[in-house]
């Protein structure tokens, strides 16, 4: 009778010990907003991954608003490879910088040529003539 607490005892022990930690808790976790638009955040996971984002608002045209921010977030992929991105969000878009990220090829001297003729040449608007 004294046998079996032992053996559940040692079955519940063994089952504690052999759960594994969950990687996705935050070690860090940092966040600051202020009054006027402009923000932090830093996280860091126990996998190894981190994001932080710096941001604020702006006033884009007249009485219209919209928030810029730089950031860059980390992790490890299964191939056991760190894959690092830096990006940009703002009125021009979402521009992201990265080792792993393919690449444009560059623009054809042609292109590049039209563009220009486009620029210099380019018809007056109706408010431009007014």
């Amino acid at each position: 009778m004294k046998l079996i607490p032992i053996c559940v005892l040692f079955v519940a022990v063994t089952v504690t010990v052999a759960l594994p930690v969950d990687n996705d808790d935050p070690i860090v976790n940092d966040s600051n907003v202020e009054y006027n638009g402009k923000f932090h955040t830093h996280v860091e996971l126990r996998d190894g991954s981190t994001s932080t984002q710096e941001g604020e608002l702006r006033e884009i045209h007249e009485n219209q608003y919209g928030e810029a921010i730089k950031g860059h977030f980390s992790f490890v992929g299964d191939d056991g490879q760190t894959y690092a991105v830096t990006y940009t969000a703002d009125e021009n878009g979402f521009r992201a910088v990265g080792d792993h990220l393919p690449t444009p090829p560059p623009t054809p001297e042609s292109v590049l040529k039209t563009l220009e003729y486009l620029r210099t040449h380019a018809q007056k608007t109706i408010e431009q003539d007014h």
